[in-house]
């Protein structure tokens, strides 16, 4: 028999990446539930242990589970972050321009006023507009960064939606991590946090539209973008 090739090696690796995943599916498997060993999944797809090892790495790897030395293998709870990190240094390596990071933050977030509305929230909406006037007290550019990045997180987060809230985070973070040169003096810093009171008071009153308008305006009023 011919030794295999690095081309048929990468595509048999791929092959059992997508068995290993399709084998995940129909066992009905949940975070925290154990692989089965590599001598196992040998067994069941009559592969090396070499290629079952290069396939579990690439898994670890991409955060679909995580190896315990000693323990094996388990899957991970469900986290797109790592994967919108990846795709978002690509795009910025590749010529990627904030003005879209704040179209995208416009709309996840606009959506999430949408969201907290049908779903009555108005509980979070109080507790938002008491840490606004907590954040209030910031002191210095990085402190003010922080507590307008607070706001627009306890948005997302009052949608209760996990999976949107991983991906909206993602962007959020990405977007004031990579406008940290906007410098922001206090009395800048207090026309934003009454930006934040006020939108928060239209949702209150169930003025989605205005609250999003205001919003709109607010993210692209975002200074040396």
């Amino acid at each position: 028999m011919e030794p295999i090739n690095a081309s048929e090696r990468k595509s048999l690796k791929q092959t059992i990446i997508q068995e290993v995943k399709q084998y995940i599916i129909d066992n009905n498997l949940k975070a925290g539930d154990k692989l089965p060993t590599e001598r196992k999944f040998m067994e069941i797809f009559g592969v090396s242990r070499s290629v079952i090892r290069e396939a579990l790495s690439y898994l670890e790897n991409t955060d679909v589970i995580r190896v315990r030395q000693g323990q094996g293998a388990f899957l991970n709870e469900s986290n797109i972050e790592k994967l919108l990190d990846n795709f978002f240094f690509l795009w910025q390596v590749n010529g990627g321009n904030l003005k879209d990071i704040q179209s995208l933050r416009v709309i996840f977030e606009s959506s999430a006023m949408e969201e907290i509305i049908k779903n009555g929230n108005t509980a979070d909406l109080l507790e938002m507009k008491e840490s606004i006037n907590r954040n209030r007290e910031a002191a210095g550019k990085e402190a003010f960064k922080e507590a307008d990045m607070d706001f627009h997180k306890r948005l997302l987060e009052a949608t209760n939606n996990i999976l949107f809230i991983q991906m909206t985070n993602m962007i959020t973070s990405y977007f004031f991590e990579s406008a940290s040169r906007i410098d922001i003096t206090y009395q800048e810093f207090q026309k934003i946090c009454d930006e934040h009171e006020k939108m928060i008071d239209m949702l209150i009153s169930n003025d989605v539209e205005g609250a999003k308008s205001l919003l709109t305006t607010h993210i692209n009023n975002t200074k040396k973008v």
